[in-house]
This record gives structure tokens, sequence and C-alpha cells, in this order.
């Protein structure tokens, strides 16, 4: 997957993923405005009986004058235009592995998503720790775990054009450590975290991509 293609999977995925739905009105509300009506009663004289099978039966009601009314000349669509045409890329989102999702959702989702990064946590570290090639004592694990939810937030936040810049004094003084120390036995595998995440990334919009394609395929085969 080249930059261009990469950077088109994104808008898509970010467009589809927008909370679109507050500039219009939903369905109910959609089929409340086309579907109103007026009862006002007959003017005339009230009918007392009305015929039924060459019967004449006694109404227990009135009959009600129930012409159709609208509040609008063209009444509101069930769905809008935007949110049908960016339904696919929701569907293949839905079926990709729940680390994929959670990450696509988050990072290119609105704020109703916010809490899907606590999901892609747990998978970073279980990659950082197989791929890890040094074996870390238990307070540098503990400590670099409380990095990895920064670390996808920071990921985001570059991916959404609003970097959060930390230098390594800044990391050092959350880990609670001195800046040499820092610079000694955790940038490296700081830098590790952040790459596992830009790969997630990666993996996530090709996944999704693939998965539209095939879909698409299946219901025009």
């Amino acid at each position: 997957m080249n930059q261009q293609y990469l950077e088109y999977v994104r808008s898509a995925v970010s467009l589809a993923l927008a909370d679109i739905h507050g500039q219009s009105k939903g369905q109910l509300a959609a089929f409340e405005g086309s579907a109103m009506i007026r009862t006002t009663r007959f003017k005339r004289q009230k009918v007392r009986t009305v015929v039924l099978e060459k019967r004449r039966v006694c109404p227990i009601t009135d009959p009600m004058h129930c012409p159709e009314t609208r509040t609008r000349k063209k009444p509101f669509p069930l769905i809008e235009e935007l949110t049908y045409c960016t339904s696919s890329w929701r569907r293949a989102i839905s079926v990709l592995d729940t680390h994929q999702k959670a990450w696509l959702r988050y990072c290119y989702g609105d704020y109703n998503y916010h809490d899907k990064q606590l999901q892609v946590v747990p998978y970073i570290w279980e990659q950082f720790s197989d791929q890890c090639a040094v074996r870390l004592s238990k307070k540098v694990k503990l400590r670099l775990q409380g990095l990895a939810l920064l670390a996808v937030q920071v990921v985001a936040s570059e991916i959404k054009g609003l970097p959060r810049e930390y230098t390594y004094t800044n990391l050092a003084s959350m880990t609670g450590v001195q800046r040499n120390n820092w610079q000694m036995h955790y940038a490296g595998h700081w830098e590790r975290l952040l790459l596992l995440i830009k790969g997630l990334d990666e993996d996530s919009l090709f996944s999704v991509a693939n998965q539209r394609i095939a879909r698409r395929q299946l219901l025009t085969a």
C-alpha cells in the first residue's frame, strides 16, 4: 500500500466514522415529520349509522376527518446520502480483529469511540513483550506499561495532525527516573512502542481496505 492510497483510506475511514448525524434528523424524526395528520371532525351532521354488508350498524365513535399534512414539501430521507455512501467502510471495520477495530474507531472516529484506546493497549503490550530482545526487570516493565497508553495517544494525535510532543525530560519525569537513566534504559523501548502502534495503524488500514473490496466483489458476483 503506497502512501497516496494510505491517505485515501485514512480519509475514507475518518469520514465513515465521523459524527454526521447531528446535522440532520434521524429515522424516527423523519417518520414523525412525514406522516402527520389533522384530526378535525366532520362539519356536517353526525352519522349515526353506517351500512356494513347490507346491515345498518351504529358506530361506537364518530368518524374523523383526517387529511394528511406535511411540515415540509419534501419529507426527510430515512438515511442521509453520506451515511449510506460510507456504510461499506463501517461494515468492513466491523469484521476486523478486535485490536484493529478498536484502533480505527479510536484514532479516526469521534469522541464516542474515545474508550476504544483501552482495547488497543493490551495488544500493543503483548506485541512488545514478544518482540523485546532483552529481559526487563519488573520495575522497568511496570513503568513501560504505564507509558503504553500514552504511546497510543501520541501516535493517534500525530495522525490527526495534532501532535503531542514529549521530550525525554518529560517522559523521565512521568516515569519517576532521571533523564540519563531514561535515555539509557527506556528510550529505546519507548521508540519501539511508537513503531508498533504505527505498524498497527498501517495494518488496520490495509485490512479494512481489503475487507471492503472483498465484500463489494461478493455482492456484485
